[in-house]
């Protein structure tokens, strides 16, 4: 089964009112030579930008009036999708399908230009198309770290001329970022493991910029603090004299005794308010019962006037049955006859009984009124005797609001100095802390003093990729060098501290222009396949301009004389088997940027774009 990969299908450039223009690439081999000054390199360039360039498209007088970028290409998830770009900069419209659909439509989606976790961006797109998800790399060996982009990776895709032939090591990605960083980035590229593990030590710089700025901060909290405390004594010119501990001590002692005497004046005041209490409650319950007598006395005196009405009128039926009755010894008036010869139906048997009956009733009825006016008596004497216990009360309670009032004041007069020393109290161990905050913040300020910044040793941490790792990239170089027939017995080595490979024990800078463009071009395909043999992402795009360099016309080429080695390369015939080599690979996608034509016909299969230049007449005359 093939790796995931990308396969470039076309490159455009658009404007309102100008003619499309285009270069298409095969999915295995495209070769595009010819003159110079013909837009070559500008495609390249444009490639590079079309994966997220910063830089702006060069100024080209045939490009002027374009105004819009396009890279149609198949990816592994995706697949055809068109990319959009102003020739301007900014982010990028995708368009599912080729190119001749995305014309004249709005785009499916927006990716914004620069790596971004927060909005979808071409490089976060890209890279999960590949598999690769939120990376970081370490750009210094103290743990400093990026994010990972598909700009890292674009390195390795696009080698323009200048970088081709450098004498620097190929795995610069960034003239700006550190040694450190270009070979952490292989190192992910070709193990797939990235650095954030790795935990972030300031190096000796940012140490003593660290230790300056705590210096600072504990000078101002110092300055601060002794201000502080000079505001809290600002009669005292010589702050040590103050001895505060000693002051402390005292307060808390006085302190101590006036908390005692607050507590005896509070258990006395609670003494003389429940006695007050109990005095208000008896006298409460006494003039309860002397209103419940008072009442019973009015209750008892209307039952003697009810006794006495009664009494009267018994006394009167009494007299009335005494009258009649003397009546019955006399002869009688109706008939005349004696008292002997009367007869019982005149009724004085009954006024008898009756008389008997009234005698006896008003005799009870005297008694009753004699107990209730004992009893009416004896209420008014205890109801006279309630009123005088509860005057007395009320003066014991009376007495008790003075003394309770009194007691009041004093437990008041207390707290206020007892309140008045804890404030002093306060404001004294508030200076204490202070105190202590300025001991501390000085023998802070000592340690810092004497701070010495310590630098992470040599070899603590490892960069870039070890010696298996970088002996399996020299050994890739080396089979393709032998592949394309390097003249000689050419034995490749990794260089670990460059990270750069050395032909034949020879550091890049001893070799000639040419040779160091084969080396370089060689690397990147190495590079594609290490990650090929060790399943890693690699988007399977290799595109190089001038590999063959040592190919040039000495009289034509602004590079001039051939070194001996150049020499040597350009006699072996190299170039026939670089090219056989490169159109039997069908597991990548090649483009080689050239001004020398092929040296033999290419096969069906292998896309061939000649730009013949402004003198040319034949081919097209240039990319635009």
């Amino acid at each position: 089964m093939s790796p995931p990969r990308f396969i470039l299908r076309r490159l455009a450039f658009t404007a309102p009112d100008r003619q499309t223009v285009d270069l298409e690439f095969a999915a295995g081999l495209t070769v595009v030579w010819g003159g110079s000054q013909a837009g070559k390199s500008f495609s390249v360039k444009a490639l590079d930008y079309m994966f997220g360039g910063g830089s702006a498209l060069p100024a080209l007088t045939e490009a002027v009036g374009y105004d819009r970028c396009w890279l149609e290409m198949d990816l592994p998830k995706s697949g055809r999708i068109t990319l959009a770009r102003s020739m301007s900069k900014g982010g990028y419209d995708l368009f599912a399908g080729g190119f001749e659909q995305a014309l004249g439509r709005k785009s499916d989606r927006t990716l914004a230009e620069n790596h971004t976790t927060k909005k979808e961006s071409l490089s976060t797109f890209l890279l999960g198309e590949l598999g690769v998800g939120d990376t970081e790399v370490a750009r210094t060996q103290t743990g400093e770290k990026s994010t990972f982009t598909i700009r890292h990776f674009a390195s390795y895709l696009f080698t323009e001329e200048t970088p081709m032939i450098a004498e620097e090591s190929p795995i610069v990605v960034d003239r700006q970022a550190s040694d450190t960083f270009n070979k952490n980035v292989l190192k992910f590229i070709l193990t797939g493991v990235d650095d954030k593990s790795m935990v972030k030590v300031p190096d000796t710089k940012q140490q003593r910029q660290t230790n300056a700025g705590r210096i600072e901060i504990v000078e101002e909290m110092l300055n601060t603090a002794v201000v502080e405390l000079a505001a809290m004594y600002p009669d005292v010119e010589d702050l040590t004299t103050l001895k505060l501990d000693e002051q402390a001590e005292r307060l808390d002692t006085t302190l101590e005794a006036f908390r005692s005497n607050l507590a005896a004046g509070h258990s006395a005041l609670d003494a003389l308010s429940m006695e007050r209490r109990r005095l208000v409650s008896e006298r409460d319950e006494l003039t309860e019962r002397a209103d419940e007598a008072v009442l019973t006395v009015e209750r008892f005196e209307l039952l003697a006037t009810s006794f006495a009405s009664d009494i009267r009128r018994l006394i009167m039926l009494e007299e009335g049955a005494a009258a009649l009755m003397a009546g019955a010894k006399r002869p009688c008036v109706l008939c005349g006859a004696d008292p002997e010869h009367q007869h019982l139906e005149h009724g004085f048997e009954a006024v008898e009984t009756s008389q008997k009956a009234v005698s006896a009733e008003l005799r009870k009825v005297r008694a009753e009124s004699a107990g209730l006016t004992k009893a009416i008596t004896s209420l008014q004497a205890e109801a006279v005797g309630l009123q005088r216990r509860i005057a007395s009360l009320s003066g014991e309670i009376e007495t008790k609001d003075e003394e309770i009032g009194a007691a009041r004041e004093a437990a008041v007069n207390a707290r206020e100095q007892y309140e008045a020393i804890d404030a002093a109290r306060k404001k004294l161990h508030d200076a204490m802390s202070v105190e202590r905050r300025i001991r501390g913040l000085r023998v802070r300020q000592a340690e810092l003093a004497k701070f010495k910044p310590k630098g992470v040793a040599k070899g603590s941490v490892a960069v870039g990729v070890g010696t298996v790792v970088g002996d399996e990239l020299a050994a890739a170089v080396e089979g393709i060098f032998r592949r394309w027939q390097y003249p000689g017995n050419p034995r490749i080595t990794f260089h670990e501290p460059t990270h750069d490979i050395l032909l034949n024990g020879k550091q890049r800078n001893a070799n000639g222009k040419g040779v160091r463009a084969l080396l370089n071009a060689a690397f990147k395909i190495a590079v594609m396949d290490v990650c090929r043999k060790r399943e890693l992402p690699h988007p399977g795009i290799v595109v190089l301009d001038s590999p063959l360099l040592s190919y040039r016309d000495p009289l034509k080429s602004k590079h001039k004389e051939l070194s001996a080695d150049e020499a040597t390369v350009a006699a072996a015939g190299l170039n026939v088997h670089f090219y056989n080599y490169l159109i039997a690979r069908s597991d990548a996608q090649f483009v080689i940027i050239e001004n020398q034509d092929p040296p033999f016909p290419l096969p069906d299969g292998v896309l061939e774009h000649v730009f013949a230049g402004e003198h040319g007449n034949a081919g097209r005359r240039g990319l635009f």
